[in-house]
């Protein structure tokens, strides 16, 4: 865990980014899940143990940390947005009765035909998305 916080370090400082008290607190709370979390639940889980926090304030962080790339908006089937630390490119599964989402490792490049991309494009990354039933909501049938 010391090692991504001291890597989230140096890639804020890089990208122009001031390290505050609040800033690297939503961070770390976001590292130490993998629950893909919204702003509201990082919230909850902060306020009372990070003085100056606010949701005004998560909302705000995560949006410099997703303009800078080191969070990442997670896609939903909901309205709510969630957030995931892991910015490599990677996939998820997102249930369909529950709303968790789920990091899923795929390798695109030898999975997916790319040979329709138009000329003079050039793919940076690729998302893919399942949707279904996780074990959890599959075993409450």
């Amino acid at each position: 865990m010391n090692e991504k916080i001291n890597a989230f370090r140096d890639r804020a400082r890089k990208a122009g980014l001031k390290l505050t008290p609040q800033r690297l607190a939503v961070y770390k709370e976001l590292v130490s899940r993998n629950d893909h979390p919204s702003a509201e639940e990082l919230y909850e889980d902060l306020k009372g143990k990070i003085e100056g926090i606010s949701l005004t304030t998560v909302y705000r962080t995560l949006a410099s940390l997703e303009k800078a790339g080191l969070v990442a908006r997670v896609p939903t089937l909901k309205d709510k947005v969630r957030y995931d630390a892991r910015v490599e490119p990677h996939s998820h599964f997102v249930c369909l009765k529950c709303g968790r989402v789920y990091d899923v490792d795929c390798d695109f490049k030898s999975s997916v035909n790319l040979s329709n991309i138009p000329e003079g494009f050039e793919v940076k990354s690729c998302s893919f998305v399942c949707y279904g039933v996780c074990k959890k909501c599959s075993s409450l049938r």
